[in-house]
């Protein structure tokens, strides 16, 4: 056959596959992408949390070193109390002429290197020096001014001069001298540059600010150059401890990009993210193979299953097939054994063994013509027809039609009628199948038993309104953890089974009204109960 007897087979098949690969392209494009964004979304959780912690820890940090330094400008500044306190009794004491004094300040000086100039200032008549360790810096504090910052305080006293801190970097402290002392008034200069110093270095970007009461800007400094990060600064203010020197020291700080994202935390992020991205990967994927191994497990199941059951529905067919083929001959040899038996039987001269012999022929040939029509109507498909029936006359047709089988197999089977012919309303057909199905079950159940355990029961009885028949066999049992589920579709626990004849017969019993149940004892046996609804004998039976 040439490429020209199908001119549009070629052309659409090609179209597929080059349809299919932009589609393959684009699915891998799409996962591409879903990986890259839940990367993406894995670094950006972890650079959050990173970024959040660091800055956490910063603020704390920056929190401890601003209480350390505000303790220790506030001992500093109760220390400047306690030297006006030894001036001033250097100046009470009337042995003590000012030069004492002066020698007294100088030696603070030297240690206290914050400390810039003390002095002292009588009132009088027109304010005045008295003497200043710097006579530079006592010329820019005007004796006026600090009569007026001293008069409101008591005697022993000390405030600072206002209204201004003095020169830029600086305050003065005075204290209000009592009246028997050699002066009105200490002034004392603190370098307030020196006075916020703190004993370790800040981090770049932190700025200091001391402030009087009124707000006014005694000091005012940073360390480094403070880089704009867009972030919340660190805020640290609170008033000196002291109470001649209330003022307010202020620290202030804001944090880095640098400082919460470090080369190494960035580092540690990606690696992490990447980590925890390829494991999800690999947990997914190996996910989706094992689920598809389970689907390709169970689509292979099920294609063992359907060949089974299209093979046993072609031996059904062939079944209903061999079965019409044989009524014909059968019917035939029917009628031609009758007819000869009636001939016989007119002729007095016709030997008694010829008459059993056509008589034989005529019980076997509606035998074999009842297990034609029984066999034909098993594998028929037609719809089930309820109507009363004899359950004693299902069971010995289920005999017939299975005991050559078995007895072929070495399994007898007993009949236990119940006297008393049960009735029930359902279709013959259907509840035929559920009972030679049930015995085929029992049969595989006990075929490897000993011959004098190869027995199956079935019995026949009325118990209430119901009319019953149970199949029991001696076999080896279902085990406890199987028997709640010997009824689901699909179980089974035969290396061959399909697992659909006890569901079957499930259906079918209850499309009767009835209910079906199993009991089984490990290593004992198993029984099999059908109950059907019980109906009075049909009166044109009686008749």
């Amino acid at each position: 056959m040439n490429d020209a007897a199908h001119p549009q087979t070629f052309p659409d098949r090609r179209l597929g596959r080059k349809a299919s690969r932009p589609r393959q392209a684009g699915a891998g494009r799409g996962a591409v992408g879903r990986l890259l964004a839940s990367w993406l979304t894995v670094l950006a959780a972890g650079l959050a949390f990173t970024a959040t912690a660091s800055y956490s820890q910063l603020s704390s940090s920056f929190e401890a070193e601003a209480r350390t330094l505000h303790r220790v400008v506030s001992q500093r500044a109760d220390q400047h109390d306690a030297f006006l306190t030894s001036f001033s009794a250097v100046l009470v004491s009337p042995d003590a002429p000012l030069q004492v004094a002066r020698a007294v300040a100088e030696a603070v000086q030297r240690f206290y290197p914050r400390i810039t100039a003390v002095g002292a200032i009588a009132f009088a008549d027109v304010p005045r020096h008295l003497f200043s360790t710097q006579e530079a810096l006592s010329g820019n504090l005007v004796p006026g001014t600090v009569a007026d910052a001293v008069r409101p305080l008591a005697p022993g006293q000390s405030g600072l001069v206002t209204p201004e801190c003095g020169e830029r970097g600086h305050y003065t402290l005075v204290k209000r001298l009592p009246p028997a002392a050699g002066a009105d008034a200490l002034t004392m200069r603190v370098d307030a540059a020196r006075l916020v110093e703190p004993e370790a270095p800040f981090a770049e970007g932190t700025a200091l600010t001391l402030r009087d009461p009124q707000g006014r800007p005694c000091f005012e400094g940073q360390a480094g150059v403070a880089k704009a990060s867009g972030l919340p600064p660190f805020v640290f203010e609170k008033p000196l401890g002291s109470r001649s020197q209330p003022l307010v020291l202020r620290v202030t700080r804001t944090p880095s990009l640098a400082e919460l994202l470090s080369p190494a935390s960035l580092l540690l992020v990606g690696l992490g993210g990447t980590a925890a991205v390829g494991v999800a990967v690999l947990v997914l994927r190996a996910r989706r193979l094992a689920r598809e191994a389970v689907q390709r497990a169970q689509l292979g199941e099920h294609e063992v299953r359907l060949a089974h059951a299209m093979r046993v529905n072609a031996v059904g067919e062939m079944a209903s097939g061999i079965a019409h083929e044989l009524a014909q001959p059968l019917t035939a040899v029917l009628s031609q054994s009758q007819a000869g038996l009636r001939l016989a039987r007119a002729a007095p001269e016709t030997p008694e063994a010829v008459t059993g012999v056509l008589e034989a022929n005529v019980r076997h040939a509606k035998r074999a013509g009842a297990i034609l029509s029984r066999l034909s109507a098993y594998v028929s498909r037609r719809e089930p027809q309820a109507r009363p029936m004899m359950v004693n006359a299902c069971a010995q047709g289920v005999a017939e039609l299975i005991r050559r089988d078995l007895d072929e197999r070495g399994i007898s089977l007993v009949l236990e009628l119940s006297l008393a012919e049960p009735w029930c309303l359902a279709d013959p057909i259907s509840i035929e199948q559920v009972v030679h199905n049930l015995v085929r079950n029992a049969a595989d159940a006990v075929r490897d038993l000993p011959e004098e355990r190869r027995v199956i029961r079935v019995s026949t009885s009325t118990e209430g309104q119901e009319a019953v028949i149970r199949v029991v066999d001696g076999g080896k049992g279902i085990a406890p953890e199987h028997l709640p589920r010997v009824f689901e579709p699909f179980f089974t626990t035969r290396p061959d089974g399909m697992g659909l004849g006890l569901p079957l017969c499930e259906r079918l019993v209850e499309a009767a009204g009835g209910r079906i149940a199993a009991e089984s004892l490990p290593g004992a046996g198993t029984t099999l109960t059908v109950r059907l609804p019980l109906i009075a004998q049909p009166a044109e039976v009686v008749a």
